[in-house]
C-alpha cells in the first residue's frame, strides 16, 4: 500500500528555514516509498473564512468560497500523513497558516455538527515542523496548541514534532545538521511505520 504524504509549507518566505526542513522530511518520506504532494501556502489563493457571517457551511459542511482551498480539502481527506511547517510569528502560526486552519471550519462542521465521516481512512499522522529566532522554550507553545487542534479537527494526530530555535536569517537552518538529519529520518520513518 502506498502511503500518501501531504506537505504544507506555511512559511512567510519561499524556501525559508521551516520549508527547508519540510523538504528534507518529504525527501525522506519519498525515499521510503511515500507518494508526495507539496503545497506552499504562499503560492495559493486562500480567502478568509466567511462561515460565521454567511452560515453556508453550517448547514451542509461544504465551503462555498471558490478558491484554492477546494483542492486542499481534497488533499487533506486523501492523505495518510500530513507534514506541516511554519516559522513562529508572535508565538503563533503565520497568517497564511492560520487562514488554512480557519478555512477548515467546513470540515469541523461536517465532523462535529453533522456527525459525518470526513475521511475514508484511519486517523492520519501529523508531523509538525517549526522554527523560531529565539531560544525561549515557550516560544512554540501557542503554535503547537493551535496546530494540534487543527490536526484533531481534520482527523489527524500529532505523531512527531521538530522545533528548531535560533534560526532567523535565510538559510540559517543549514548550519544545524542535526535538525536537517532529524527531519529526513522522521519523514522516512513515518512512511515506513505506516506501510
Amino acid at each position: 500500500m502506498t502511503i500518501s504524504v501531504l506537505g504544507i509549507a506555511g512559511g512567510t518566505r519561499t524556501n525559508g528555514n521551516s520549508e527547508i526542513l519540510l523538504d528534507k522530511a518529504l525527501r525522506g518520506a519519498s525515499e521510503a516509498g511515500g507518494d508526495i504532494i507539496k503545497i506552499s501556502l504562499l503560492d495559493r489563493s486562500i480567502s478568509s473564512c466567511i462561515c460565521p457571517q454567511s452560515e453556508d457551511c453550517l448547514l451542509t459542511g461544504i465551503c462555498t468560497v471558490q478558491d484554492d482551498m477546494q483542492s486542499i480539502y481534497s488533499a487533506i481527506r486523501s492523505s495518510d500523513l500530513i507534514f506541516i511547517s511554519f516559522p513562529i510569528a508572535f508565538r503563533s502560526v503565520p497568517a497564511q497558516t492560520k487562514q488554512l486552519f480557519d478555512r477548515t471550519q467546513a470540515i469541523w462542521v461536517s465532523k462535529y455538527l453533522l456527525h459525518e465521516h470526513i475521511r475514508n481512512k484511519n486517523i492520519g499522522k501529523g508531523f509538525i515542523i517549526s522554527t523560531a529566532d529565539t531560544d525561549n522554550s515557550r516560544e512554540f507553545d501557542g503554535a503547537i496548541q493551535s496546530t494540534r487542534s487543527w490536526l484533531t479537527t481534520i482527523d489527524f494526530k500529532e505523531e512527531e514534532r521538530l522545533l528548531v530555535s535560533k534560526v532567523s536569517q535565510l538559510n540559517d537552518v543549514y548550519s544545524n545538521k542535526n535538525a536537517l538529519e532529524t527531519a529526513y529520518q522522521t519523514g522516512f520513518r513515518l512512511v515506513k511505520n505506516s506501510s
